[in-house]
């Protein structure tokens, strides 16, 4: 990833939440190619976790609970688990999208363990009862990160 008008906003996060910065923006490029307005609808997280469940954090929103946001995409639902009470497009802040997405990778390392980065990242794409489906996904961020 070249440089970038975000990366003091990088390198913060990866302080702050102890992320190795260079997995860090392999990740930012493999989830959003540096784009901090980067958005997806998913679908199937959608029709799955939020549509009849009135328990969802982000249920208020409808569909918009169930998009991915900024550089690290960061779902709003799970970024609303994790304390985020602000209005979804608050996620495309570099800052703020930052934020919540390492946030959450910090929380997988940590489930993970720092030897493991691989499932954390496969967690980070694809949840945590479907660590296979996101290997792919956790190998493509290594090899971007020059770690495969």
């Amino acid at each position: 990833m070249n440089a970038t008008p975000y990366d003091a906003d990088i390198l913060q996060a990866s302080n702050v939440y102890g992320l190795p910065l260079d997995l860090l923006r392999a990740q930012i490029e493999q989830e959003s190619g540096g784009d901090p307005f980067a958005f997806r609808f998913e679908h199937t997280f959608f029709v799955r976790y939020i549509r009849d469940n009135a328990a969802a954090k982000g249920a208020q929103y409808g569909p918009l609970a169930a998009c991915s946001y900024g550089m690290l995409q960061i779902l709003l639902e799970t970024a609303m688990e994790m304390g985020f009470a602000d209005r979804p497009e608050q996620l495309f802040i570099p800052r703020v999208g930052l934020t919540w997405g390492a946030r959450k990778m910090q929380v997988l390392v940590q489930r993970y363990g720092v030897d493991n980065y691989r499932s954390a990242l496969a967690a980070y794409n694809a949840g945590t009862g479907n660590l296979n489906a996101g290997l792919p996904y956790a190998d493509a961020v290594l090899l971007k990160a020059g770690r495969s």
